[in-house]
């Protein structure tokens, strides 16, 4: 008898309480262009911030082209500076990275956490790809 591994499968976003959250981000393809999208609002607080405590972000297969672009990826936060990243991934199959924060990276205070990527395609060879992120939102700086 074999042994078949569950998928979990994520819905975005992945709201646990006020404070802690999860949001899987699957992007839509995009091409050479870039990709600039939010992936978790500024908190409504004033004098807060949102806080990472993991990260896991890859390629995935593009549903134009049906195979993986390469892709840099950023995590940056309202104003477009850079929070993490950026991290390289190259074409060859899926590819993905994960990163725990201890202690947790704090996103500018009052800004919100947004994607961007550049792939190594163009109009007509597209990429895609996957974030998730775990944090939370304290008051700024945490005590």
């Amino acid at each position: 008898m074999g042994i078949t591994t569950p998928i979990l499968a994520l819905a975005e976003p992945i709201e646990r309480d006020d404070n802690r959250w999860a949001l899987n981000y699957p992007s839509a393809d995009f091409d050479s262009g870039g990709l600039d999208e939010e992936i978790k609002a500024a908190p409504a607080r004033t004098n807060s911030a949102l806080y990472l405590t993991h990260v896991t972000m890859g390629t995935v297969d593009s549903a134009v082209s049906g195979y993986t672009m390469d892709a840099r990826i950023s995590l940056v936060d309202g104003n477009g500076d850079i929070v993490y990243g950026p991290i390289q991934f190259q074409r060859q199959g899926q590819t993905n990275m994960t990163k725990d924060f201890d202690p947790p990276l704090k996103i500018t205070d009052n800004q919100a956490l947004d994607c961007v990527a550049v792939s190594g395609g163009d109009a007509m060879y597209q990429g895609a790809v996957m974030v998730y992120v775990e944090g939370f939102t304290g008051d700024s700086p945490l005590g």
